[in-house]
């Protein structure tokens, strides 16, 4: 089983209802985050979970609404390894040029992210596959103007989800998501707005049609998304489930069910 949890549901204008980026995935016994924008340190908390239980943080690009908290993320669990005394590590994904971005941070906030009990593990590509336990991960390029990179989660039952992140049409996306279980996608831009890098609802219905997933979870939406019937838009471009992200939305992805 693969349980999705919002941990924002929001884009660079976080708010009182909505977060900043981030998820929270519970899959093959690990805790998992995508993404790690403002409000993520503090839902992480709601949703049941810890910065200490995490075993990997996959980052789909370093806008700051999707990494604002990965400073704060990652103090925690250099305090907790420090202080238990039990090693610890803790595995980073990001696109092209994440090694370096992750370099910088722990040379500006040395040593608040450094301990001997702590292991940092940095993996950057624009495109791979990897496990981590017995779940495998594979990441493309989305377009975004920078660096950016959807992935594809899978379980050793077939069980699959893809996140996104920031994202404008892609053939490349739609080949990740095939036959997936889960879509979790963005959909922030109104009806009839045009941008290269961005998805309204419609357009993530029907890379989601096209893909052939059971579901989507619409994500990474503004106050202009508010009181808008955001399943409604979709409807009749995509005919599986339908979700429209709140904050500590959980989402389940099992037996080739969404539920």
């Amino acid at each position: 089983m693969i349980t999705w949890t919002v941990l924002g549901s929001g884009n660079h204008h976080a708010s009182a209802r909505r977060g900043s980026p981030g998820h929270l995935v519970e899959a093959g016994g690990l805790h998992l985050l995508f993404d790690c924008g403002a409000g993520t340190f503090h839902s992480l908390a709601k949703a049941g979970s810890a910065p200490e239980r995490i075993a990997a943080c996959f980052v789909s690009h370093v806008h700051p609404d999707h990494v604002s908290d990965l400073v704060p993320f990652l103090f925690r669990v250099r305090n907790h390894a420090k202080g238990s005394g039990e090693p610890k590590t803790l595995h980073l994904f990001g696109p092209l040029g994440f090694a370096s971005f992750v370099r910088s941070l722990r040379l500006v906030h040395a040593p608040f992210l450094e301990t001997e009990n702590l292991r940092l593990v940095v993996h950057e590509g624009e495109r791979g596959e990897e496990s981590l336990g017995t779940l495998r991960i594979r990441y493309a390029p989305v377009p975004h103007g920078i660096a950016a990179i959807a992935y594809s989660l899978r379980t050793e039952e077939g069980e699959a989800a893809i996140y996104t992140g920031d994202t404008g049409r892609s053939a490349e996306l739609v080949r990740l998501a095939r036959g997936a279980g889960l879509l979790v996608i963005e959909a922030g831009l109104a009806e009839g707005e045009e941008d290269p890098f961005h998805l309204a609802p419609a357009d993530a219905a029907r890379i989601a049609a096209e893909a052939g997933v059971k579901g989507m979870l619409l994500v990474h939406l503004g106050p202009e998304s508010d009181g808008i019937d955001l399943a409604g838009a979709c409807r009749d471009l995509f005919n599986g489930k339908i979700f429209a992200a709140e904050d500590l939305l959980r989402v389940r992805v099992e037996g080739g069910e969404v539920s």
